[in-house]
């Protein structure tokens, strides 16, 4: 629920996209977020730096408050996006067209 603060420690999956808090501004967590963002090498997060769901705390311990969840999330935007596009790819056309010659050719020799 967004507000909520989460306690994140080494292993940890980030459950919502929300924001590193904390007394100490120095303060930092080593952050996984190859799966999201294609960067190879974890990051440093600082306090009041923002983390993505779905990313992996690969080193420190700190608190953070959630600040979007489900389709708000990053992750949620992009799978929204990708799941909104509606096309048929170039194979897919080839392949309903040589279905149709064939179910013409089948319906000439039936006759």
């Amino acid at each position: 629920v967004r507000g909520d603060l989460i306690g994140l420690k080494i292993g940890d999956v980030v459950p919502a996209d929300c924001i590193l808090v904390g007394p100490d501004m120095k303060q930092n967590c080593e952050i996984d977020q190859a799966a999201l963002t294609g960067e190879s090498l974890p990051v440093i997060k600082y306090t009041h730096e923002r983390l993505l769901m779905g990313s992996v705390v690969k080193r420190g311990e700190q608190d953070a408050v959630v600040t979007a969840t489900g389709p708000r999330t990053f992750f949620g935007k992009a799978a929204g996006m990708i799941n909104s596009v509606e096309s048929t790819g170039r194979f897919q056309q080839i392949l309903f067209r040589i279905t149709l010659g064939l179910l013409g050719v089948s319906l000439v020799m039936c006759l």
